[in-house]
C-alpha cells in the first residue's frame, strides 16, 4: 500500500466523497421525518374496510411525500454511482498491479492469500475512507438542507435533525460498497499466473475473461428485455423499466469495454492519422493496445451521463407528456380563473358565465380530499364536485362503461385508472367518506377516461359531497361562431367581471404559462436528483485519470528517448482524454435514447404520442465538464511525468 499509495489514494478519495453523498442524502431524508406534525390535524373519518377493520383518517395531514420521493431517488442515484466507481476503480487498481501480483504468485502465493490480501487491502482503506466521509458529512447536511428550503419542493421548513443515524448508515453503506466493488476485482487478482511477472504488457493479457464476457452479455440482454418491455407495460410499471434497465445496460456496456472500445476508437481516431500523424497515431495505439485501462477512462463517464441522463429524461419527458395530454384533451377555448386575493371562483361568478349567450358549457371541479375504503385498506383520494355533462363537452372525455348523466345523490363517477386499480364497474359500489361527516356508499354510475382531467372520484351536488372548495378554475367552451374570437372575448369578459373580477385567458396562453412554470420546478428537482452525483462522478473522473499517469512514466520516457517532443505527447494525451471522453458519452448517449424512447411509447397522450423531452442544457453542462475534467488532468499529468521523464525513470522502480 506504501509503494501503491496512488492507486489506493484513488479509491480513499472515491469512497470518503460517496459516503459523505450517502451521508447527507439520508440526512437531508431524515430531517422530513423530523418536521413537527400537529397533534390534531383537522376533521377526521372512519371507515371499515372489506376485513371489517375499522381505520380512521384525518383531513389536512402534512404530506411531504414529494420531497421524500425525490431524495430517495437521488440516494438511489448516489449509490448507483458510487458502486460503479468503487467497482472501478478496485478494477483498475487491480489491473495495473497484475505483475506484482504475478510475483507474488511467482514466490508462492496461493491464490487464497491474494484473495485475502486484496480484501485487507480494501479495508484499510475503507474504514478511514467511510469515517471521513461521515465526518465531511456533517458540516454539509445543514447547508444541503437549507439549499433544500430555498428551491421550494418542501411544503414546510426542514431543519436538520440528529445525524447519528444517517452517517451510520452512510457508513455502513459505504463499507458495504467497497467489500461489493472489490470482491470481483479479488476474484481477478487470485487468477493471476505467475508468468504475468514475466509480461511488459500487463494491461492487455485476457483482458476479457470468460466471466467478464457472461457477466457483460447476461447484463446486456437484461437490460434489452427490461427496456422493450417498457412500452407495454403501462406508465407506472415503464419507468422503473426504462431506468433501471438503461442503467443495467450502462453497466453491461462497461464490463464489455474491453471487447469493443479498442476497435472502436480505432476507427474513431482515422482522422487523427492525417491531422496529426504522430500524436495522433500514438494515442490511436494507446487507446487501441491497453484495452482495459481504456475501458476504465470510459466507464465513469458513461455512467455518470447514462445514470443522470434517463433520470432527467424520464422526469421531463413525463411532465411534458401530461402537459400535452391535458392540453389534447382540453376543448374548452377560455380558461376562468378568480383574481388575486380571492380563495377561488364564486357561485355568482359562474352562474354569469354560464348566462352569457356566446357560452356553450362551464365545467369547474371543485376539489375535495376524501377517504375511500378498499377491500384491506383505507386510504386518501382525490376528488372533485363536478357535473360529468360539462365535462365531457369542454374535454374530450371518453366513456368506459356506463352512461353519462347528471350525478344523482348516492351515485358517482370514477376515472378509468381507479376503475382498473380496485375493479370497480358501472353497477359497482364505492365506500367514502367525507372528512367531519359520515360514510357514504354509492353505486358509480360511469367510468371516464380523461387522464389526469379526470379525477379519481366525481360526486354530486349535496349532501354527499360535503363543504368542496370553491373551483380553482372553470373552462368555458364557446359556441362555434364565437369561438374564432376568443382572445378578444377573453378582454371583454374580464373587463365585464370589474365589480367581481376574474382572470380570463385563452386557453393556449393559460397552458404556456403552466408548462413554464412547471419548467422551473422541473429544474430544481432535476438539480437536486443529479448535482451531488454529478460532481462526485467528476472527481471520479478526474481520480481514475491520475491512477492511470501514475504507471506510464516508462511510457513517456521510452517516447522521449525515441524522439518524441514534448508537445507531441501533451497532445497525444488530449487526443487520448478526449476520444475516451467522448467515447463515453456516446455511449451513454445511445443508452439513453434507447431507453427513453422506449419510455416515451408507454405514456398516454390523447389523440398523438409523447414526445422526448431532453434537457439537453444540463447533459451538455455535464459532458463539457467531463470533457474539460478529462482533458485538463491528462495534460498536468502528462506535463508532470515529462518533467521527470529521462533516462534514469527506465530503470526506476515503478
Amino acid at each position: 500500500m506504501r509503494h501503491h499509495w496512488v492507486l489506493f489514494a484513488g479509491t480513499f478519495v472515491a469512497l470518503a466523497l460517496g459516503v459523505a453523498l450517502i451521508g447527507v442524502s439520508a440526512a437531508a431524508l431524515a430531517s422530513t421525518w423530523e418536521v413537527d406534525r400537529p397533534a390534531t390535524s383537522g376533521p377526521s373519518v372512519t371507515l371499515t374496510d372489506g376485513s371489517g377493520a375499522a381505520r380512521t383518517l384525518a383531513s389536512g395531514e402534512l404530506d411531504l411525500g414529494g420531497v421524500q420521493s425525490v431524495l430517495a431517488m437521488a440516494g438511489v442515484i448516489s449509490a448507483f454511482v458510487t458502486l460503479f466507481v468503487i467497482a472501478g476503480t478496485c478494477a483498475f487498481g487491480i489491473a495495473l498491479r497484475r505483475r506484482d501480483m504475478g510475483l507474488l504468485r511467482l514466490v508462492g502465493a496461493g491464490p487464497g492469500q491474494v484473495r485475502r490480501m486484496v480484501l485487507a487491502e480494501s479495508l484499510v482503506v475503507a474504514v478511514p475512507a467511510a469515517l471521513l466521509g461521515a465526518l465531511a458529512a456533517v458540516p454539509a447536511a445543514p447547508v444541503v438542507i437549507e439549499a433544500l428550503n430555498g428551491t421550494g419542493l418542501a411544503p414546510v421548513e426542514l431543519r436538520p435533525g440528529p445525524l447519528l443515524w444517517p452517517l451510520v448508515f452512510a457508513v455502513g453503506a459505504g463499507l458495504t460498497l467497497a467489500v461489493l466493488g472489490v470482491v470481483a476485482a479479488s476474484r481477478r487478482a487470485a487468477a493471476v499466473r505467475p508468468s504475468e511477472a514475466l509480461r511488459e504488457a500487463d494491461l492487455d493479457t485476457r483482458a476479457m475473461t470468460a466471466g467478464r464476457t457472461v457477466t457483460g452479455v447476461l447484463l446486456a440482454v437484461a437490460g434489452v428485455v427490461m427496456v422493450r418491455l417498457a412500452p407495454d407495460a403501462g406508465a407506472e410499471a415503464a419507468t422503473p423499466l426504462a431506468l433501471f434497465g438503461t442503467m443495467v445496460l450502462a453497466v453491461a456496456a462497461t464490463v464489455l469495454g474491453p471487447l469493443y472500445l479498442a476497435p472502436l476508437l480505432r476507427l474513431l481516431a482515422l482522422p487523427l492519422r492525417v491531422l496529426d500523424p504522430v500524436a495522433g497515431r500514438m494515442a490511436a495505439a494507446a487507446l487501441g493496445t491497453s484495452r482495459r485501462r481504456t475501458a476504465s477512462l470510459v466507464g465513469p463517464v458513461l455512467a455518470v451521463v447514462a445514470v443522470v441522463g434517463v433520470f432527467t429524461t424520464v422526469l421531463s419527458t413525463t411532465g411534458t407528456a401530461t402537459a400535452a395530454d391535458d392540453r389534447a384533451r382540453t376543448a374548452a377555448q377560455l380558461v376562468v380563473e378568480p383574481a388575486p386575493g380571492q380563495d377561488g371562483l364564486t357561485p355568482a361568478q359562474l352562474a354569469a358565465l354560464r348566462a352569457d349567450p356566446r357560452v356553450a358549457a362551464v365545467s369547474a371541479p371543485a376539489a375535495l380530499e376524501v377517504a375511500v375504503a378498499g377491500p384491506d385498506s383505507v386510504w386518501k383520494d382525490q376528488a372533485a364536485v363536478a357535473d360529468p355533462v360539462a365535462l365531457t363537452r369542454t374535454h374530450r372525455v371518453t366513456v368506459d362503461g356506463g352512461t353519462v348523466g347528471p350525478l344523482r345523490p348516492g351515485t358517482v363517477a370514477v376515472s378509468r385508472e381507479f376503475a382498473d386499480w380496485y375493479g370497480k364497474k358501472p353497477g359497482s359500489e364505492v365506500t367514502y367518506g367525507l372528512f367531519g361527516g359520515r360514510p357514504v356508499t354509492a353505486r358509480v354510475a360511469t367510468v371516464l377516461d380523461g387522464g389526469s382531467v379526470v379525477p379519481h372520484l366525481l360526486l354530486p351536488q349535496g349532501a354527499d359531497a360535503g363543504t368542496a372548495t370553491a373551483p380553482e378554475r372553470a373552462y368555458v367552451l364557446l359556441r362555434p361562431e364565437a369561438a374564432a374570437d376568443a382572445t378578444a372575448l377573453a378582454a371583454e369578459l374580464t373587463a365585464r367581471t370589474a365589480a367581481d373580477p376574474v382572470r380570463v385567458t385563452p386557453a393556449d396562453r393559460w397552458f404556456a404559462d403552466r408548462s413554464t412554470a412547471g419548467d422551473r420546478l422541473n429544474r430544481l428537482v432535476l438539480l437536486v436528483l443529479t448535482g451531488p452525483a454529478s460532481l462526485y462522478a467528476l472527481i471520479a473522473v478526474a481520480g481514475t485519470l491520475v491512477m492511470a499517469y501514475s504507471h506510464r512514466g516508462r511510457e513517456i520516457s521510452g517516447m522521449k528517448l525515441t524522439g518524441v517532443s514534448a508537445g507531441q505527447i501533451r497532445r497525444m494525451a488530449l487526443w487520448e482524454a478526449l476520444g475516451t471522453t467522448l467515447a463515453g458519452v456516446a455511449l451513454a448517449a445511445a443508452a439513453v435514447a434507447f431507453g427513453a424512447g422506449s419510455y416515451r411509447r408507454a405514456l398516454p397522450v390523447f389523440g398523438g404520442e409523447a414526445e422526448l423531452s431532453v434537457p439537453w442544457g444540463l447533459l451538455g453542462s455535464l459532458a463539457g465538464a467531463c470533457v474539460l475534467v478529462a482533458v485538463t488532468v491528462s495534460l498536468a499529468a502528462a506535463g508532470r511525468l515529462l518533467r521527470a521523464a529521462g533516462v534514469a525513470s527506465l530503470t526506476s522502480r515503478q
